[in-house]
């Protein structure tokens, strides 16, 4: 055994010369006939890039936003964005926070990206599961139930008159 072993071992090339003359590609050059600075796919965020722009509100938008919340959402923050449901009310260690409180008004929406895609605490990541045009209408339809909530001020309340 000892024998194909060590024959084994002579017969491999343990120079590290190879790894370090390895073809590789660098920006503006080209590679196999081919250029190496070609353009990412549509729709990919490189990793570490920042926040993808937000497509322009619209109320198509908010609604995929009401369909994704009620699909990946809804089940632990509640219908209503309060942090109340069957799911929640059974959880002993930490309950959802409600997403229509001053406190995640407050949020930038950078932020709430980020939660979603990477996930929270106990929440887990939706970055697979949601693509980044979905969690924008997600954050929409949230700033939506936001907005429904938010008590009028006595200012406003004078102006409707």
């Amino acid at each position: 055994m000892t024998k194909w072993l060590l024959l084994a071992l002579c017969a491999c090339d343990w120079s590290l010369h190879r790894m370090q003359e390895q073809p590789k590609c660098t920006t503006h050059a080209e590679l196999d006939g081919e250029r190496c600075d070609r353009e990412p796919p549509a729709g990919t965020v490189a990793l570490g890039a920042a926040v993808p722009p937000r497509p322009q509100l619209s109320r198509a938008l908010i609604e995929r936003g009401r369909d994704r919340f009620n699909n990946y959402c809804a089940a632990c923050h509640g219908v209503a964005g309060d942090g109340d449901s069957d799911v929640a009310r059974a959880m002993t260690l930490r309950r959802p926070p409600s997403l229509v409180d001053d406190t995640a008004r407050k949020l930038a929406d950078d932020r709430i990206y980020f939660v979603i895609e990477h996930g929270y605490g106990m929440m887990p990541s939706y970055g697979n599961p949601l693509a980044p045009r979905d969690r924008w209408a997600v954050i929409s339809y949230v700033r939506a139930l936001q907005a429904r909530e938010a008590p009028v001020s006595e200012e406003a309340l004078q102006w409707l008159h």
